[in-house]
């Protein structure tokens, strides 16, 4: 073999191994910190942010750290300044796309989601602003240190991250968006979303749900990786939860697999759509390692380019 093949041999070898990169759930819990969570969802969930409603402009200061935040982790911008803006109640918002590595549109897209805004400010005795640390700090925090980990690897799908506006006021930007990629042709696979993670499950710790379970392979895909760690919720049928969170917008849209990941139960927390809704009552740590699992699950996913599927058997609604 002269130089110049051995050359191009060590090439072809470099770009394989960055493109499917040997990842495991130690170096993933290395690179997701316990003070990085923590900072980032007391940041989301502080009084700054005025409980992230557009009407008080709480939410562009989310919308800010967010933007910050991708810079600085070479998540890049996939529409023009991150944003894909809308108009809700004659205020105009944003949703914020980012994207890992470089966008091909001849490549299979995945999109990793969260509601970033919350219900703001009510005229009440006492606490009036609505932090949301629970709903949905915690999966805006979850989303962003998961977009931390796959920014450092090349995948050979195209990876979107997405914070969404006004999903309180009826999934408003998941649906705009959903309706632009649905224009756009974009070839979406699957779509996780994420939503209150911040109290462990009933049924123990690094645990969540899916909605919607039975309708797609996902929770058999995850749980063939990291066992045990998507459970079945019989309350998020009976509650017609996988129509409640921005993951519906894209599957009623685009009609693929798209499901929440949650930990919120109705017996584990007392504060859904509450003032008391604070990042001190979130247990830190066992969000922590739901987000270090998932992002572990995550990357294997992408590295063996597994497939999410919908159960033929279940019908759209």
């Amino acid at each position: 073999m002269n130089s110049l093949h051995y050359t191009i041999l060590l090439l072809l070898i470099a770009i394989g191994c960055r493109s499917t990169p040997e990842i495991n759930l130690k170096m993933i819990q290395n690179q997701i910190e316990l003070k990085d969570t923590k900072t980032i969802l007391y940041t989301l969930a502080s009084d700054e942010m005025k409980g992230r409603d557009s009407k008080n402009g709480g939410y562009f200061k989310a919308t800010h750290f967010v933007e910050s935040f991708f810079k600085n982790h070479n998540i890049k911008p996939f529409y023009p300044n991150y944003r894909d803006s809308l108009v809700t109640d004659s205020i105009v918002s944003y949703n914020l796309v980012g994207q890992i590595g470089e966008f091909d549109s001849t490549r299979e897209t995945i999109l990793i989601g969260a509601h970033l805004d919350h219900i703001g400010i009510k005229e009440i005795e006492g606490d009036s602003i609505f932090n949301g640390a629970n709903d949905n700090a915690t999966g805006s925090t979850a989303v962003l240190q998961i977009g931390k980990v796959l920014a450092q690897y090349s995948w050979d799908q195209n990876v979107l991250i997405a914070l969404f506006a006004d999903e309180e006021k009826g999934l408003k930007g998941a649906y705009h968006l959903a309706k632009r990629m649905q224009s756009e042709d974009l070839n979406l696979s699957y779509m996780l979303n994420f939503e209150m993670i911040g109290k462990t499950l009933t049924t123990g710790k690094n645990q969540v749900y899916l909605t919607g379970y039975k309708r797609s392979n996902m929770a058999s895909k995850f749980n063939a990786i990291s066992p045990g760690f998507v459970q079945f919720l019989p309350q998020a049928k009976e509650f017609n939860l996988f129509k409640r969170s921005d993951n519906y917008a894209f599957y009623r849209e685009l009609g693929m697999p798209a499901q929440t990941f949650s930990t919120f139960d109705f017996k584990n927390y007392d504060f859904y759509h509450k003032a008391g809704d604070e990042a001190h009552r979130q247990d830190l740590e066992n969000m922590n390692s739901i987000i270090q699992t998932a992002a572990f699950t995550i990357t294997q996913l992408l590295k063996n380019k597994e497939t999410i599927t919908m159960n033929a058997e279940i019908q759209p609604q």
